[in-house]
């Protein structure tokens, strides 16, 4: 068995034992959803911390104990606005409105600079601060956006979606790259990636949306998308996807590494695996919720 068969398997086996804890996580209401909260805290907490191991420099480093503290209230704030209604929160904390996020952040700035002011040396501030800050908004805040996805009407078909249309266009991507990748890409982030790749990702995903959205219409009388729409999408979760790969492949061409982490094996660290989900989820809620989505 040579490297590549080695790494297949090992893939599909980490796939086998933690889809289904996942799946039944973000499927499950019981609990008062905490359990969707659980995954989106470990999913955002756990990618943060391997982007600020691969950001630590000689100039500079993020503030990592900020970082984890912030990132678990983001998670708690998410909840409360799409849940505080339904299991009566608002009447213990108030009325939620987007005031208490801006609070919140403004809070965190304020804790990041006086940190940096007094506990750290003043060269490589600059970097540091942007460094911490970044993490919060581009991985935590994106991700914890499922929260706010599953208190929409038929939110859990919406997430389903979502997820297995993106690991389609992982699967497709990454066979067709193994089977059919001959012209590489040469993206800076990276080169080694093929066209063939790309577009069999695309094909999948495509695919995917178009006979997943017919399976809900046909068999759990839920006609979310048409024909079109459902191929649209497709190809925008496809696009996406991607640019949330070549994004984390970036930050570790820059860190010199190969895997965000080792926590998964065969498939590395967990922002190797949520790498895209990071970006298209939030960009699919707001596509629903300009849709008009409740």
């Amino acid at each position: 068995m040579n490297d590549r068969t080695k790494e297949t398997v090992k893939r599909i086996a980490s796939a086998l034992v933690a889809l289904p804890v996942y799946f039944f996580a973000i499927i499950t209401s019981s609990f008062q959803d905490i359990p969707l909260v659980m995954v989106s805290l470990l999913v955002t907490m756990i990618c943060l911390l391997e982007f600020y191991q691969i950001s630590e420099r000689e100039e500079g480093k993020p503030f990592v104990a900020a970082g984890m503290v912030m990132a678990f209230m983001v998670n708690i704030i998410m909840y409360l606005f799409a849940f505080g209604k339904v299991y009566g929160y608002n009447s213990m904390v108030g009325v939620f409105d987007a005031r208490l996020m801006f609070a919140v952040i403004v809070l965190f700035l304020a804790v990041l600079a006086f940190l940096q002011l007094f506990r750290r040396p003043l060269k490589g501030g600059i970097y540091s601060l942007s460094v911490t800050v970044f993490g919060i908004i581009f991985i935590v805040l994106s991700f914890s956006h499922i929260i706010l996805m599953k208190a929409l009407k038929d939110g859990l078909y919406y997430i389903l979606i979502l997820n297995a249309v993106v690991m389609l266009n992982d699967t497709g991507a990454y066979f067709g790259g193994v089977l059919f990748g001959k012209h590489k890409t040469k993206f800076p982030a990276s080169p080694n990636k093929s066209w063939e790749g790309y577009f069999s990702g695309l094909l999948f995903s495509m695919l995917g949306m178009i006979i997943i959205n017919q399976v809900f219409a046909s068999f759990f009388e839920r006609n979310l998308f048409t024909m079109v729409e459902a191929a649209l999408i497709g190809m925008g979760l496809s696009f996406f996807g991607s640019i949330g790969d070549l994004i984390e492949s970036a930050v570790k061409r820059d860190g010199i590494i190969k895997d965000s982490g080792s926590i998964i094996p065969g498939h590395g660290g967990m922002w190797d695996v949520f790498d895209a989900l990071i970006v298209t989820t939030p960009l699919f809620y707001y596509y629903l919720i300009v849709k008009g989505i409740p």
